[in-house]
């Protein structure tokens, strides 16, 4: 859901209600995403001010997949990016790899390339 917050203008009501939604100033009301229309007016509307939800994050490989793209340490610091049980790239230090494994499979297929 997005937030929307009403900020009224000088010597006006501190509360309103737009849209089917009630609003008091400076107040985060959650307006549901399905409703863009009332969004729509939302934005375009000086006093109201839209705050979207964040993009879900990409959420890294799954543990369990064999042939997910994972950064592994290997001795000595030394950490290297592997595809089930193939080495696709050596020489990452571990701010690298954790990094690397932090990422969505988009992502490392990017790095990988």
């Amino acid at each position: 859901m997005a937030k929307v917050i009403y900020t009224p203008e000088k010597g006006a009501s501190d509360e309103t209600e737009q849209f089917g939604y009630s609003f008091a100033g400076g107040k985060p009301t959650e307006v549901k995403d399905t409703d863009e229309k009332a969004l729509a007016k939302f934005r375009g509307n000086p006093f109201f001010k839209v705050e979207d939800k964040p993009k879900a994050e990409k959420k890294p490989a799954a543990a369990g997949d064999p042939d997910a793209l994972k950064a592994v340490h290997i001795a000595g610091g030394r950490f290297v990016i592997k595809k089930g049980s193939e080495t696709i790239k050596d020489g990452l230090n571990k701010a690298d790899a954790d990094a690397f494994n932090a990422m969505s499979d988009e992502d490392k297929a990017e790095i990988i390339k």
